[in-house]
């Protein structure tokens, strides 16, 4: 069994521990973050779940936030600093040592930029928590392999279960945990399915998902970048109609992930791309029922950042199985290091 097999099976019993942490420390977090902006910073995968955190607050706790991939904030500080003033900057990192984030905080705080720093990292005791006034540690989602999985589910899960614990949204708690706890048997479920997606004839992948799901998306498609190396895109769904469906052919899978099962917009999106002769891998809470379309579905309605939980494996088992076609290792890809020291 390689490295990234086992993360991606063990993921579930890792957010157990992560739901652990967080009830162990919400009262910490809440006290940092009240009444403040926050900053969520992350670079490659992380960066993706920095996107899906800051919406995730912005929507569900009336915070102001924004998120900054770390190169770029530490490239274009004194453009970014109005907005980093008074923040709570939210540096998530596998690592905890990224250069990029690292050096970003020693920056903001050379320039005299008044934050506090929440770091989230899947090492204990690493740089980045030596730089945290909050830091949050979970060595059990960390990947060994390069590519990762376990870590950007958890991740994912962190800044969701955190944002539905600090608004009270029982709701979204409730959903998140059964996604975490259903996760073994939907992925026993869906995975020989997915084995045979991965075994057909297409050559890049697109991966559609909107909202909240964005960033989880993002990183979704990333994964086939990085897990067998074949080119990968992310786009909103309809806005997939706006330039890149000129690109969507017989060699193309998409993955869309729908906000729901009947939404007539979003299902003649998808009889759209199918008729461009695309593979096409539908995720809906609920099964739908498309002519030609592979469906996979967790069998509940979730909330949206509940239902990402579910979504994104459909990515990581689609490009881990493609990667024994493609010849790709995806514990250790070739050119690709587990983190960036710059």
């Amino acid at each position: 069994m390689s490295n990234i097999d086992h993360e991606i099976h063990t993921q579930y019993d890792a957010l157990r521990l992560t739901q652990q942490l967080i009830d162990a420390r919400i009262g910490d977090i809440a006290a940092l973050t009240a009444q403040k902006p926050l900053t969520c910073i992350g670079s490659g995968a992380s960066y993706a779940i920095a996107r899906a955190a800051a919406l995730m607050a912005r929507l569900r706790l009336g915070c102001p936030a924004i998120a900054i991939a770390a190169g770029d904030l530490l490239l274009h500080l004194h453009t970014y600093r109005p907005a980093l003033e008074g923040c709570v900057l939210v540096a998530l990192s596998r690592s905890g040592e990224t250069s990029e984030v690292m050096r970003s905080i020693g920056e903001m705080r050379d320039a005299g930029v008044a934050f506090q720093v929440m770091g989230v990292s899947c090492t204990a005791g690493s740089p980045l928590s030596t730089l945290s006034d909050l830091s949050l540690s979970m060595p059990w989602a960390f990947d060994e392999s390069v590519c990762q999985t376990r870590t950007v589910t958890n991740l994912f899960f962190f800044c969701a279960y955190m944002t539905a614990r600090l608004a009270g949204d029982a709701a979204l708690a409730g959903d998140l945990l059964k996604a975490a706890h259903g996760g073994p048997a939907y992925l026993a479920r869906i995975e020989p399915m997915l084995a045979q997606v991965a075994a057909l004839g297409w050559t890049h992948a697109v991966v559609l998902g909107d909202a909240e799901l964005g960033g989880l998306c993002e990183e979704g498609a990333l994964a086939f970048k990085e897990i067998c190396q074949l080119p990968s895109n992310h786009y909103h769904l309809l806005d997939v109609r706006h330039g890149p469906m000129v690109l969507v052919n017989k060699q193309t899978l998409v993955i869309a992930v729908l906000s729901a099962n009947d939404c007539e917009l979003e299902l003649a999106l998808v009889r759209d791309v199918l008729a461009k002769g695309a593979t096409v891998v539908v995720y809906s809470d609920l099964p739908v029922d498309i002519a030609g379309v592979h469906s996979v579905s967790f069998g509940e309605a979730l909330l949206p950042p509940a239902r990402g939980i579910a979504a994104i494996a459909v990515c990581q088992l689609i490009s881990y199985h493609k990667s024994f076609l493609t010849g790709a290792n995806p514990d250790a890809p070739d050119g690709l290091s587990p983190w960036i020291r710059l």
